[in-house]
């Protein structure tokens, strides 16, 4: 529903200003023009994520080009007389409907849903083990197609030879003749299980781990340093907590406010009508079916018609 509702937005009627408050001519369409305060203020309508589409002269062109044809495909309805149509009020008043409780909801939620620093604060310092990050280690690397190859090299090791070095001249990594074989710092379960265990069993920075196998090859592996655990400050954490409470929040204000509207209204369902009401659409079509065709025999119905499309589903939160 929220993607029909901002195409029909799109289709608004223009509204007539002046040119010389309209900035500069741009495009000229038989007798309409846009301008580029017109262009400017189309491209103000496109949400931020997608703002870098049209940061370029090529994605300026095709938006461009989008808004010619949006003039075109307007100019050809007002001909049709499309905005005075049934089908057109009729989709005019539903989209009327969901734009009137979207704005009603996002008031109400938006109003009684706000959060404090406080409360932000208070959450951080209650589930604290939440916002700590883990033991993370520093290792190089050196990886070579056969287990040989990793022996020769550990015996350049014991001779004293640069790891680093080695790792350039000999690692199969790519990035190795330029960062010396380093892996950089992360956490237990960060890289695959063979290399990982044989990482998080060093202890000193410069010691040297065993050859281990992999899906990649022969590892030399060295550890460069450790970093303990460490809690996240609150400034770090704070927009995350934000959104994750405010979503909480809103969710129970909805239900709420919902709760209340059912509560400060009588509500009466005829259970037994809604019942016959669930049954109708099978009697109406054979009904319907027998006048249309006398003689037609009870219980054959016509071949359904084709169902119209249906709007598009309101958008989930």
């Amino acid at each position: 529903m929220k993607k029909t509702i901002c195409f029909l937005l799109l289709l608004l009627p223009l509204v007539a200003c002046s040119q010389k408050d309209q900035g500069k001519p741009l495009v000229t369409i038989d007798d309409y023009t846009i301008t580029t305060q017109e262009f400017n203020s189309e491209l103000d309508k496109i949400p931020v994520n997608m703002k870098m589409a049209v940061a370029t002269q090529n994605g300026k062109k095709s938006f461009l080009d989008r808004l010619i044809v949006k003039k075109l495909l307007l100019r050809e309805a007002a001909k049709e007389n499309i905005e005075k149509s049934k089908e057109f009020q009729d989709r005019l008043g539903d989209i009327k409907e969901q734009l009137l409780i979207e704005s009603l909801l996002k008031k109400k939620v938006m109003t009684d849903s706000k959060l404090t620093d406080e409360e932000l604060n208070k959450y951080y310092e209650s589930h604290k083990d939440e916002f700590r990050k883990p033991q993370e280690i520093d290792t190089s690397q050196i990886v070579v197609k056969t287990e040989q190859e990793a022996k020769e090299i550990k015996t350049k090791l014991a001779a004293g030879e640069d790891f680093a070095e080695l790792a350039k001249k000999f690692s199969l990594d790519p990035t190795a003749r330029t960062t010396g074989g380093k892996v950089g710092f992360h956490p237990k379960g960060a890289l695959i299980p063979e290399y990982d265990a044989a990482a998080f069993k060093l202890q000193k920075p410069g010691q040297i781990s065993p050859i281990v196998k992999t899906q990649f090859g022969y590892h030399i592996i060295r550890l460069e340093g450790v970093k303990p655990p460490q809690q996240v400050p609150f400034a770090e954490v704070k927009d995350f907590i934000k959104q994750k409470l405010a979503q909480e929040r809103q969710q129970e204000v909805l239900e709420k406010y919902i709760e209340g509207l059912r509560k400060a209204s009588k509500i009466t369902i005829n259970e037994e009508l809604l019942k016959e009401e669930g049954k109708k659409p099978e009697g109406a079509t054979q009904t319907e079916q027998q006048k249309a065709e006398p003689g037609a025999k009870v219980g054959t119905p016509a071949a359904p018609e084709q169902a119209p499309k249906k709007d598009e589903a309101a958008p989930k939160k």
